[in-house]
């Protein structure tokens, strides 16, 4: 594999209907930009490696998304250009990428679906005043906690992911749990201790905390069987499982495969029927995700994008999260539009103002505080003998900030 795997994504003739797209004309009192070249947006997101999954239909969709707007006449009159390169899951690599993509000109930056492996890119843009987002990133690390005043994600947030899922849990399956918690990396580390939280204040309890690591080729780094032991006696209703494949749905099949048919909940981490082959016939699982990719998801926009996705790849889409690469496009133009200018901090203080922005991923907010979104509904879904089933939309009654 070549140390940079690059493609330049550029304009398309492919028009395709996508929702949640508005035309792309210019107001009268929007200032004119200087479209002597198309506006460029950089991608550095990983393409192969364990994030692959995540990042990658999210990306195909923003490509989608800016077919559609360039077909419409650009973005105020200029045409837009996203020009991806593999990180390869590797924050090294995604900080060179980063740094040769904002060289170029880039005017957002859009980098991988977790603050781990995307920090460095985020920093170098940052730094240099331009707009970066990570499309599905599941933590509140971008933003300015972490420096990032132009940092932003499109993604449903752990604060509102988590609370989703200890209410659906507390409410539909029971009221003790036993926590699997995967130390690898934030967001699965953030989920559970908000799963706990939450769960806690609805009157639940936490019989214990199993704590597991993988590699960062993911997979788990030594065997779950003293916490898969330790969940048996337990004898908890249900298992909040906090992880990602391979390494999750390795734990996962230690469960099964011990005689746990326990109830297990999981969030967007565990999205997905492209590692079930780790756990074949799964039963009684739960996952709380952006949108459902399996034909049953009532969201027009969703069923359309989704459509799109697929006659643009030839593939199903993966993951739920792949909406959220629409989204940023969205997103992007209408902050633009709203600015008249490309300037990173302009543009930042444009989705400060977001207020419910109806996006492909659902209701979009951000302020000068927080930059991700925790009140967006997100879908519950349930896997039965293999088979994923869609069961509701459903917003967290009370996130946990």
């Amino acid at each position: 594999m070549k140390l940079r795997k690059k493609f330049a994504i550029t304009i398309s003739s492919l028009i395709l209907s996508v929702g949640g797209l508005s035309a792309c004309s210019s107001d009268g009192d929007i200032a004119a930009l200087d479209c002597a070249e198309p506006i460029l947006i950089g991608a550095a997101m990983a393409q192969t490696g364990f994030m692959a999954p995540f990042d990658a239909p999210a990306l195909a969709t923003a490509q989608i998304a800016v077919d559609k707007i360039n077909a419409a006449g650009g973005i105020s009159g200029c045409q837009v250009v996203l020009e991806a390169v593999d990180t390869e899951t590797n924050p090294d690599k995604g900080q060179q990428i980063a740094t040769d993509l904002v060289a170029k000109g880039a005017k957002m930056l859009l980098v991988t679906c977790d603050y781990d492996i995307n920090a460095k890119s985020s920093q170098v843009a940052n730094d240099a005043g331009v707009l970066v987002v990570a499309p599905c990133v599941g933590s509140t690390a971008m933003g300015p906690d972490n420096g990032l005043d132009l940092g932003y994600s499109m993604g449903s947030a752990v604060p509102g992911e988590a609370a989703i899922m200890a209410e659906y849990a507390y409410e539909n399956l029971g009221q003790t749990v036993t926590l699997f918690k995967d130390m690898s990396i934030a967001y699965t580390t953030s989920q559970c201790d908000a799963f706990e939280t939450r769960f806690k204040e609805l009157g639940g309890t936490v019989k214990s905390t199993q704590q597991f690591s993988q590699t960062q080729a993911g997979a788990l780094d030594k065997p779950v069987t003293a916490q898969v032991a330790n969940a048996k006696k337990n004898a908890a209703a249900v298992i909040a499982l906090c992880s990602y494949p391979g390494g999750g749905a390795q734990a996962l099949a230690a469960i099964r495969n011990a005689g746990v048919n326990t109830p297990v909940i999981s969030g967007f981490g565990l999205d997905g029927a492209f590692w079930l082959g780790a756990v074949p016939n799964l039963s009684n699982f739960y996952t709380v995700t952006y949108a459902s990719v399996f034909g049953d998801d009532p969201n027009p926009k969703v069923v359309e994008l989704l459509a799109a996705y697929k006659e643009k790849t030839g593939q199903d889409a993966a993951t739920g999260g792949l909406i959220t690469g629409a989204s940023t496009i969205e997103a992007f133009k209408l902050a633009v539009e709203r600015a008249g200018s490309v300037d990173g901090a302009a543009l930042a203080a444009e989705f400060n103002k977001f207020n419910n922005e109806d996006l492909t991923a659902g209701p979009t907010s951000f302020s000068e505080d927080l930059h991700v979104n925790v009140t967006r509904p997100m879908a519950v879904i349930t896997v039965e003998g293999g088979k994923h089933k869609f069961i509701e939309y459903r917003a967290a009654q009370k996130p946990v900030l």
